[in-house]
């Protein structure tokens, strides 16, 4: 899976909003893997994961005119999360994400070195407690403000800071305890 480069992303939504069919074959991809993991995490089926994210595409396409420059990357992803979320309504299904689904960071495309850190980047997060996973797979992951994610929890914007202030000295100390143990 290429790196997420957001001003990346960004020239591919404008390429696309003009039209450039092009734009959306390297938007696939460079970020398709992640749109499936973060809808099969929601819907729980491969099959309808693709449905999903190909059912993404299409919104995507009729509302990328409307994209404001910004974070093209959590535009994406929740375009992605709501249309799984619409999937499961529609098909009278409850959501039920698993978010360890979505800390899928490896990639056979990387150096054995990049891949080895992506790994333990993974394990460290999913050693994590729920809440603060949640908060990480909410801030990094659909990349939500502090504001959006205490809206979407139904928590206060001070709880949200705190939780997500918690889980990175928690991931910094497992890195840190990670790098020791190699040298």
């Amino acid at each position: 899976m290429p790196p997420l480069d957001s001003e990346q992303l960004n020239v591919l939504l404008r390429r696309l909003a003009r039209g450039d069919a092009a734009a959306l074959d390297e938007i696939f991809f460079r970020y398709g893997k992640r749109m499936v993991a973060l809808a099969r995490g929601i819907v729980r089926s491969q099959a309808d994961a693709e449905d999903v994210v190909s059912e993404s595409f299409v919104k995507l396409v009729k509302s990328v005119g409307k994209f404001e420059e910004g974070n093209g990357y959590g535009y994406l992803m929740r375009i992605v999360r709501n249309t799984a979320l619409d999937f499961l309504r529609r098909n009278k299904r409850t959501a039920a994400e698993n978010i360890d689904d979505f800390f899928s960071l490896a990639d056979e495309r990387y150096s054995p070195e990049k891949r080895e850190d992506a790994l333990f980047l993974e394990r460290a997060i999913k050693s994590l407690p729920p809440l603060e996973k949640r908060m990480i797979y909410y801030r990094y992951y659909l990349d939500l403000t502090v504001r959006e994610i205490a809206r979407e929890q139904n928590m206060s914007k001070s709880s949200v800071e705190r939780a997500i202030n918690r889980a990175e000295e928690m991931l910094k100390k497992a890195l840190q305890a990670g790098q020791t143990e190699e040298e």
